[in-house]
């Protein structure tokens, strides 16, 4: 581990899992349990790329704003897959950027400024990747 200039204990997102799709917009962050967190990118891409990990999802547009539409039906198959697969109903939202995320709760959607922070970040394999820092590259 290393120090963050405020003093605070902690790590940012390591090069290798940027490489692999972390910490880029849009993605899913599920909370796993108090102050941990899985995150889940999501990749529009036109054709199927190595070494990324997260949500495919085949588009000709790489704009976010033109897959806009299909973010949230994304994320809700996501949040229904994993609530039967792990038989409970997931904290969930799909971040868009700094300042935009929507939250799934209790059978709803609802548009947030704040999106989530710190705490400890994990992969899909229950990895960690970052640790008391922002979830995405600034």
């Amino acid at each position: 581990m290393s120090t963050t200039k405020n003093n605070d204990i902690g790590f940012s997102l390591s090069s290798e899992s940027i490489a692999e799709g972390h910490g880029k917009f849009p993605y899913i962050i599920v909370r796993m349990h108090y102050a941990i967190y899985m995150q889940m990118p999501i990749h529009f891409i036109p054709k199927k790329m190595e070494g990324l990990r997260g949500i495919m999802v085949n588009s000709q547009f790489e704009d976010q704003a033109a897959n806009f539409p299909y973010l949230l039906d994304i994320s809700s198959e996501y949040k229904q897959s994993l609530d039967a697969k792990n038989n409970r109903n997931h904290r969930l939202c799909v971040v868009l950027s700094p300042e935009q995320a929507y939250y799934y709760e209790e059978n709803e959607i609802r548009f947030s400024p704040s999106i989530p922070f710190g705490g400890t970040l994990v992969n899909s394999r229950q990895e960690i990747i970052a640790m008391g820092n922002s979830h995405f590259i600034s």
